[in-house]
């Protein structure tokens, strides 16, 4: 994840170059994937089903259960690679997840269903202009039990791997419990199409050193965390992302977290 200008050009979106393409991908088998579409946490053995106590409503208190945030947008666009911006790739993998988690009976808000932004994106300081974006894409899910920030990385292209943040002070254990369950969902969903995904962890924003921009979305007071999927400034992990697959498997790797953490909440 990083900040870039609204002004940045976004090429469209193309069918990935085969000669780019990853061994992992070259030849696999994707009926396993296409089967498992409507379930969830496939590689720690899951099957999608209605949560204990899981009503078709949050409960009373809440506007819903979950709040998901695409994070970025047009006027924001993160990461990019191979031409796709971050907040393209953050949106698919949202739209993906919503039905996933009301299968198993939870309600979902979702901060954005377009590509543009919630404000106006004018404040001249960046670190104010993001923040007033974070607290609007809050705000716009409501009152929700758990938030999640939906990301993928940017950085030096030897950089890869899957990693979640959390804010110590902000419903820490929650929060961080829910960090634990979808990072090693996300894991293994990622080992289960056959791509090793580096571990990189599950982090309090403030301890590694990231307390502003994007990481405002982890201030909400609910239990929230902000994931990075993984590097699209990585050459293999940036064709990576460009499959309908990979972007399926992280959604069911971020339904299967969620699911669980509920389940452990009773």
């Amino acid at each position: 994840m990083v900040e870039t200008s609204g002004d940045a050009p976004i090429t469209p979106w193309r069918s990935p170059d085969p000669r780019v393409l990853t061994p992992w991908l070259r030849g696999r088998n994707w009926s396993r994937r296409q089967m498992l579409s409507a379930g969830l946490g496939a590689a720690a053995g899951l099957m999608l089903v209605t949560l204990p106590g899981a009503a078709s409503a949050a409960p009373a208190a809440y506007d819903a259960d979950v709040g998901l945030d695409p994070g970025h947008s047009r006027a924001d666009v993160g990461a990019s690679g191979f031409g796709v911006g971050e907040y393209q790739h953050t949106l698919d993998v949202a739209t993906r997840l919503k039905p996933m988690l009301e299968q198993s009976g939870l309600t979902v808000n979702l901060s954005r269903t377009d590509d543009g932004p919630l404000t106006a994106m004018s404040h001249p300081d960046l670190t104010e202009r993001t923040r007033i974006e974070q607290a609007a894409r809050i705000a716009a899910v409501g009152n929700v039990r758990i938030y999640i920030s939906i990301h993928f990385n940017g950085g030096p292209a030897s950089l890869r791997g899957t990693e979640t943040y959390y804010n110590g002070e902000n419903a820490g254990p929650e929060s961080r419990r829910l960090g634990e369950a979808i990072q090693r969902h996300l894991v293994d969903e990622l080992n289960g199409i056959g791509f090793p995904t580096v571990d990189r962890g599950v982090k309090d924003d403030i301890v590694d050193g990231k307390p502003y921009g994007h990481f405002f979305s982890l201030r909400g007071g609910m239990p929230s965390v902000l994931v990075e999927g993984l590097f699209l400034s990585n050459q293999t992990e940036g064709s990576l992302i460009l499959h309908d697959e990979t972007r399926q498997a992280i959604a069911e790797g971020y339904a299967g977290g969620i699911v669980e953490y509920f389940a452990a909440s009773g």
